[in-house]
């Protein structure tokens, strides 16, 4: 296969493969795989462990042995899953349980997430990117939820939920979930909201919320920092 490349390719030594090999496995191996489920909740002991609203990236599999039980929103279906027993399995495009079972699967609200890009030559963002949705706002309840991931996390230590300038609530990070607070005020459809993330060493964006109807938020809004 080399000598039929180097053939084809004029000027294409075996030195020059090897280095261009070696460039698209560094390239593979430093592209972080893109989060396709969240873990809700989970019973015995499953292998490697996870922790309940934890992503779970593309590629990635689970022993469940033979009665543990996982339940995890699939974020490209958009469906619920309870798996108990055997190995699953998740990728971008679907899921799959070997020698277990699926105990009950249903449809569900995909979560709104929304994707901060760290940028390299100063502290604040470099850019946002809203998936499943064509909106530039957060969409939320009147009782929001949120979480935050990211390998930049420990960029961020508190998280505002702001109405104009004025704070209406405030909390540190990580907190996963951050569920509302029964005794604080639910928020009002239309307003003036945002969401913003601080840090100590100047990073800080604020991010847009519509916030809908709905009383309630069993699935949080994701915010994911990379």
């Amino acid at each position: 296969m080399i000598n039929w490349m180097i053939q084809r390719w004029p000027g294409f030594s075996p030195y020059s493969f090897v280095l261009f090999v070696i460039f698209c496995l560094l390239a593979g191996a430093g592209a972080a795989a893109e989060p396709v489920a969240l873990a809700l909740e989970i019973s015995g002991e499953v292998t490697p462990p996870i922790e309940a609203f934890s992503e779970i990236e593309a590629g990635k599999s689970f022993d469940l042995g033979a009665e543990s039980r996982l339940e995890f929103l699939h974020y490209p279906t958009c469906q619920r899953v309870l798996v108990q027993g055997g190995r699953l399995n998740l990728s971008a495009e679907n899921f799959r349980v070997n020698k277990g079972k699926v105990i009950d699967i249903s449809r569900a609200d995909c979560p709104q997430r929304v994707k901060l890009a760290m940028s390299e030559s100063s502290s604040g963002i470099g850019g946002v990117v809203l998936r499943g949705t064509d909106s530039k706002e957060l969409k939320v309840s009147r009782r929001p939820a949120f979480m935050v991931f990211g390998r930049e996390l420990r960029r961020f230590t508190r998280l505002q939920v702001k109405q104009g300038p004025t704070t209406v609530l405030e909390a540190d990070l990580p907190q996963k979930p951050l569920f509302w607070p029964e005794n604080q005020p639910e928020l009002a459809p239309g307003g003036d909201y945002t969401v913003q993330l601080s840090g100590p060493d100047g990073a800080s964006h604020s991010i847009p919320l519509a916030v809908g109807k709905q009383d309630g938020q069993k699935i949080p809004a994701v915010i994911h920092i990379d």
